[in-house]
């Protein structure tokens, strides 16, 4: 079918919220909507309509986000959300008409990047979007897991109320987002959010408790049916602060393990600061923000390169044509990528640039799985050049 396409108004959103449960399966109460109204922007949020009737058969949103690339650089993205298409509805094009629109927006308005994170893995590779960042949830017999007697137990944690987690956690989070590839802010609405812990999330547990140190915030909840801890919510500017939290976190007396959702990143220090690294149980492994580059010069010219590189990338985009032959020139000190008409050292997608673009991938990785082209040379620079000092983390789910 061929949908009316049109921008939500405000009185639009419980029709909205309707349609987007019935996707999900849940149901949202008239005060969950209330909360929400300070992050909904309807101009922001797009509607497919049937033509007859008006009524709405699907959407997809985005909010004003902000990310860090490798290097510091960060940029204004739209952070897609709210994605749903109504069941009765669904393979008609709906989504592609939606998504063909809401993207074409986003060029014209002069996105370098658009982000979502995604409920199914396997929607929007064809949209033009690659995993770029993977986050592990993980389960810690705490009774087992010692620290190393060489590990830093620096100290200065402190428990506090949630008014003042609400004032010091967002510029802690600020802190960490600019030294962390992949990192996504946080608007203030966001942010209360976060922390009004509405009863809906608790799944049994208690209300949260927070801690903070000068250069780091957590925030948790028990859960007695299983005598857990679970981690909502970690970030440390400093290997001390990291350490400091989860001594705290490790050292709750009355639960028998601690957890977290798709919170750990792979390549963490955790493990290693006990005499046990096992005691980190990985019990999952999920990809956690997807990225889409709109502009590849800008894109590529944002970020800073591990070495220096002088190569000529043929990206292909078969759903915007946002593609081309481009020669990026960089290294340390910062970048220029410009249009060429000369022969290209490497092809490969759209999908395939975002994820090297934050570092979390390497390009000889995606050609072993035909999703890049090039010499096993070209494949070896563009991998070092890539590379991160630190392991990409979004750290924010929208």
């Amino acid at each position: 079918m061929t949908p009316l396409l049109r921008r939500a108004t405000a009185d639009d959103l419980r029709a909205i919220a309707d349609v987007d449960g019935r996707g999900f399966g849940f149901q949202q109460t008239e005060e969950e909507l209330e909360h929400f109204r300070p992050m909904f922007d309807p101009e922001r949020f797009l509607l497919a309509c049937d033509p007859d009737s008006g009524t709405i058969l699907g959407v997809t949103g985005s909010y004003a986000l902000d990310v860090t690339l490798p290097g510091g650089a960060v940029l204004p993205v739209p952070g897609v959300t709210w994605v749903s298409v109504d069941p009765t509805v669904r393979r008609r094009g709906i989504l592609r008409a939606m998504f063909a629109e809401q993207h074409a927006g986003f060029v014209a308005d002069g996105a370098v990047l658009a982000l979502l994170t995604a409920s199914e893995g396997t929607i929007y590779s064809r949209f033009g979007y690659g995993v770029t960042t993977l986050n592990r949830s993980f389960e810690i017999t705490r009774r087992r897991a010692e620290f190393r007697a060489d590990a830093p137990d620096p100290g200065g944690v402190r428990y506090v109320d949630p008014e003042t987690a609400r004032k010091l956690a967002p510029e802690l989070h600020r802190r960490w987002c600019a030294i962390t590839p992949g990192a996504v802010s946080r608007s203030e609405a966001m942010w209360d959010g976060q922390l009004r812990d509405e009863e809906r999330w608790r799944n049994g547990g208690s209300a949260l408790f927070f801690l903070v140190h000068a250069d780091g915030f957590a925030s948790y909840r028990v859960r007695w049916s299983d005598s857990s801890a679970s981690v909502v919510d970690l970030f440390a500017v400093t290997d001390e602060a990291y350490a400091a939290l989860w001594r705290v976190l490790l050292g709750l007396d009355l639960v028998d393990k601690v957890t977290g959702h798709k919170s750990l990143a792979l390549a963490d220090p955790l493990p290693l600061m006990l005499t046990d690294a096992r005691q980190v149980h990985t019990t999952a492994v999920d990809d956690g923000l997807w990225s889409r580059v709109l502009d590849v010069p800008a894109a590529l010219a944002a970020r800073r390169y591990a070495v220096e590189v002088d190569v000529v990338l043929d990206v292909r985009d078969d759903f915007l044509d946002r593609g081309g032959r481009v020669r990026l020139q960089g290294g340390p000190e910062g970048a220029t990528c410009t249009p060429t008409d000369a022969p290209a050292d490497l092809a490969l997608p759209v999908g395939t640039l975002g994820p090297l673009l934050f570092g979390s991938a390497r390009a000889s990785t995606y050609a072993r799985a035909g999703r890049a082209e090039g010499t096993p040379d070209v494949l070896r620079r563009v991998d070092a050049a890539f590379a991160t000092d630190r392991e990409p983390l979004h750290g924010t789910g929208f």
